[in-house]
């Protein structure tokens, strides 16, 4: 398990303060690849935080990421 500490936002006007959590990634997940035209990483960190609860309907702005 990789565990992460991010830092994203949910609000698009930029007023509402950044939001930190630590996440965990499982083990054997790409987080990167060359040939993507995502970015993985984005995309399991925000996987991770949906299943937290966050709800990622209008918005998510990912903005740093730590290793913990």
């Amino acid at each position: 398990m990789t565990k992460l500490k991010v830092v994203f936002s949910v609000d698009s006007t930029g007023f509402d303060k950044d939001i930190t959590e630590e996440i965990t990634i499982p083990n054997d997940v790409c987080l990167y690849c060359l040939h993507d035209k995502d970015n993985r990483l984005k995309n399991e960190v925000k996987t991770a935080l949906e299943y937290l609860g966050y709800d990622f309907t209008f918005f998510f702005q990912l903005m740093k990421v730590y290793t913990l």
